[in-house]
């Protein structure tokens, strides 16, 4: 019995020397583990970045350049186009300024000649709807679509002469259109035999022929009558006659001087 004891008490031991050998060898590979891990090189953020521009960095910049030749931020690229570009003679910007203002004024001359002419109101034969020193605006254009119109105030040259031997310019309004009797009596006017109201001159304001003689024209279909508001004081059809409608310069488009009477008159 007590060889029995000794023999399972020997067995026993055998297992704890058995399973302490394999509980020291496995913390021995643990330790040498632990020692590998503590042992290898931990790169630190200045390092990893030393490491990765030597790896990468050439490439990048290589590829920094060329994306900044792609947009033209190169300064290499940006100082050789300096060095490259002449410089701009001063007899180029001379005639460069030159060819600009002759453009201008080709532009402002056609402008006034075909579009939009500015007139000053000279004398007081159309007074009180326009005064002395007024500053108009004449559209010249719009009569190539759209006729003239009884009433309108428009500019027209005549077969007169000015003092200094131009061609007299009038500022009047459309009385008579073309193919119509113009009569001038007893202080009126009368379109073919009707008597025409003109509203706006005062009731007092009485039209008449030189020395109280009366008027009467037939109008072609090219003419136009013209009278002055101021009656007693325009000189108009009365004293030039009829109006070639190719002597008509334009309508008058708005008054835009003074400006406490701005607009169409």
């Amino acid at each position: 019995m007590q060889s029995i004891e000794n023999n399972e008490l020997s067995n026993n031991e055998a297992d704890l020397n058995e399973g302490n050998s394999k509980h020291i060898i496995r913390s021995s590979k643990l330790k040498g583990q632990s020692q590998n891990m503590s042992s290898s090189p931990v790169l630190r953020d200045e390092e990893a970045g030393e490491a990765l521009f030597e790896a990468f960095g050439e490439q990048e910049r290589k590829l920094d350049i060329a994306l900044k030749k792609s947009l033209g931020l190169d300064d290499n690229v940006g100082m050789k186009a300096k060095k490259d570009r002449q410089p701009v003679s001063r007899l180029r910007s001379v005639l460069s300024f030159m060819l600009t203002l002759a453009i201008c004024v080709v532009f402002a001359l056609l402008f006034t000649r075909f579009v939009l002419q500015r007139n000053t109101v000279k004398g007081i034969s159309m007074e009180p709807t326009l005064l002395e020193k007024d500053e108009l605006f004449v559209d010249k254009i719009s009569h190539l679509w759209r006729d003239y119109d009884r009433f309108e105030l428009v500019t027209a040259t005549t077969d007169k002469r000015t003092v200094d031997g131009k061609a007299m310019v009038v500022i009047k309004r459309i009385i008579g259109l073309p193919g119509e009797k113009i009569e001038i009596s007893e202080g009126a006017v009368f379109i073919n035999d009707v008597e025409l109201a003109e509203p706006y001159l005062d009731d007092s304001v009485l039209t008449y022929v030189l020395a109280d003689s009366s008027l009467e024209v037939t109008l072609a279909e090219d003419e136009y009558f013209l009278l002055g508001d101021n009656r007693p004081d325009s000189f108009d059809s009365r004293h030039f006659g009829p109006v070639k409608e190719a002597d008509l310069i334009g309508r008058v488009w708005i008054r835009f001087y003074p400006f406490d009477r701005f607009g169409k008159p």
